[in-house]
């Protein structure tokens, strides 16, 4: 193999200790979390404990001020330790955001380009923005919450059993109903259930963009009434799913909130009360407890459900963070050879993405210095796949890929990204200056050697007509069509002066004079400079590389035929074939002759 990737994701789930580095920071918030629940029931305990005071016969009203202020002092300490809690959470949030988003970045910065090249950029930014933001209302707000209802729970009731046990059972009896009825809601609401919302969610708003661009096309050919018919179709789904999922769920939930609600409470503390009360099991004053406080039950443990909601979100962030953390790694050669020249060879290279269908089999292939090598072939052959090989995307199946006689995996990635240049077909600008988008593997070179290469590949002159140049800035005063983008992209590689260059459908952009120019500015630079360059050209249109030194033809991962433009016309196979289907106009007018 030329590289070697691996992963960890077998050893353990990176997801799971996720949370282990503010394990610390959390523990320390609950435990300032329960004293504050404590000391915030202070004022209600001294309600109940102030009634038969007031109402008594003065005796022991010398305590009242005394028992105000007691609670009074109790409530100011409460709320600061629960300020102080949720300070420790947020500070623990932002700190466990910048660790993992950092832990992240060197996940993915370690990842071998072909998993960059196969993961869209929405899909990282989902990870390293969205889903650690997801995360924020679980550790800055759900734990203190799950302890403060916890908490306030077992303070409540047991204070209430030291003032009579019979009614504190009676106060009991709704909470685990509610919880029983609460807990059929959060089981409907599985991960699977979760995933498919998202699911629902996600293809309403892709059939919103559909929508959005395909208003002129259906106008165009005057059928409007179309345009929103897959974006209906889509809402139609998603409401038939979020009903289906929901309407069962509606009963329990509405159950458990009336179970536990202070009226709920009130009716029945007061209606098994007066019996107690009648019966003579207790005093009248005694039922002032279980009203003041037995009410005051319900607001936590309401609290609870936005928790639940905020663990099942969390829950899907985690999954994906976790398959993040688990990218396969790049590992680095600890030889580090450098590369002794040009050349390239590819020696009997066999590759595959599920290890069944072979995109290559057994390619054997060598690109000379001084020359230029053409691949062409119809689309999926494994023109593309080949290419990317080079600059190590993939982990091959079997052979090997050497570079000025190096195996490709005794070479540290930032020499071998040196002496291979690359561009790509799909262009990838940077929001910078123009200047630095072309200078980005050499930022001190001088303005001259920019513009030179930016001349070479047919982009200076474009530049020259931005507000201010080659300062202007990508996104926001500087835009380009698709073939101008695929110059500055060229003059980039240029700038990199590397002694192999891969040109991926360089020119598929660029009208027929602005790529006639960057042909005559590579010929250019190829004689230049003093360097015997090797370059790889990945062309569909067989007129670009007629006069390449060395054209392979690929069908079906194999190469079928090698030989320059002539040659290979001569011997009337493949390549052939592909020349006349593309020229048809040619074949005529020889047959005339």
């Amino acid at each position: 193999m030329t590289s070697t990737f691996v992963s960890n994701a077998g050893a353990r789930r990176p997801g799971a200790g996720l949370l282990r580095s503010i394990r610390g920071w959390l523990c320390l918030a609950i435990i300032l979390q329960v004293i504050s629940s404590g000391l915030v029931l202070a004022p209600l305990i001294g309600l109940s404990e102030l009634a038969p005071i007031l109402l008594g016969n003065g005796a022991r009203q010398h305590q009242s001020w005394r028992l105000v202020v007691l609670s009074a002092v109790c409530l100011g300490g409460g709320l600061a330790l629960r300020g102080l809690a949720e300070l420790v959470t947020h500070l623990a949030d932002n700190a466990f955001a910048l660790d993992l988003r950092q832990r992240l970045a060197r996940r993915i910065a370690r990842a071998p380009l072909g998993w960059l090249d196969g993961n869209s950029s929405g899909q990282i930014k989902q990870g390293v923005q969205d889903d650690v933001t997801a995360i924020h209302h679980l550790i800055a707000h759900s734990y203190v919450n799950l302890a403060n209802a916890v908490a306030t729970t077992l303070f409540v009731y047991g204070y209430l059993m030291q003032v009579d046990w019979r009614m504190t059972l009676v106060a009991l009896l709704p909470l685990p109903v509610s919880l029983f009825l609460y807990g059929r809601v959060v089981a409907a609401s599985s991960s699977e259930k979760m995933a498919r919302y998202g699911a629902a969610l996600a293809q309403v708003n892709h059939s919103v963009i559909e929508f959005a661009q395909g208003i002129p096309l259906v106008k165009i050919f005057g059928r409007q009434g179309q345009a929103h018919r897959a974006y209906r179709a889509a809402v139609d789904d998603f409401l038939a799913f979020f009903l289906a999922w929901v309407r069962p769920l509606i009963r329990p939930e509405t159950l458990s909130s009336l179970v536990i609600a202070p009226i709920t409470l009130l009716f029945l503390v007061l209606t098994c009360g007066t019996f107690a009360v009648s019966q003579g099991w207790m005093q009248g004053m005694q039922l002032v407890p279980f009203a003041v406080l037995g009410l005051g039950i319900s607001i936590p443990i309401a609290a609870l459900s936005s928790s639940a909601q905020s663990l099942q979100l969390s829950r899907g962030a985690f999954a994906r963070l976790s398959a993040l953390l688990s990218i396969p790694q790049q590992q680095e050669p600890e030889s580090g050879l450098q590369p002794d020249g040009g050349s390239v060879s590819f020696e009997h290279v066999t590759f595959s993405f599920d290890g069944v269908r072979r995109i290559l089999d057994d390619v054997s292939l060598t690109l000379q210095p001084g020359t230029v090598t053409a691949l062409v072939g119809r689309s999926g052959s494994g023109k593309s796949t080949l290419a990317k090989l080079l600059l190590r995307f993939h982990a091959l199946e079997s052979g090997r890929i050497t570079l000025g006689g190096r195996d490709i995996a005794t070479i540290n990635s930032r020499d071998l990204y040196r002496h291979v240049g690359f561009v790509f077909q799909d262009v990838r600008l940077l929001r910078m200056s123009v200047r630095d988008n072309i200078a980005l593997a050499r930022p001190d070179t001088s303005d001259e050697e920019i513009e030179a290469t930016a001349t070479a590949a047919d982009i200076h002159r474009r530049i020259l007509q931005l507000p201010r140049g080659y300062r202007s800035v990508y996104g926001e005063d500087a835009r380009f069509s698709g073939g101008e983008a695929q110059r500055l992209s060229i003059a980039r590689a240029l700038l990199l002066d590397p002694p192999v260059l891969v040109l991926d459908e360089a020119t598929a952009q660029a009208d027929a004079e602005a790529e006639a120019a960057i042909q005559a500015g590579l010929s250019a630079l190829l004689a230049g400079r003093g360097r015997a360059r090797t370059v790889l050209v990945i062309a569909h249109n067989l007129k670009s590389v007629v006069n390449a030194d060395l054209i392979a033809v690929l069908d079906e991962g194999r190469i079928v035929e090698t030989g320059q433009h002539q040659a290979l016309l001569a011997r009337d196979g493949y390549y052939a074939r592909m020349w006349r289907a593309q020229n048809p106009n040619t074949q005529a007018e020889a047959s005339e002759r």
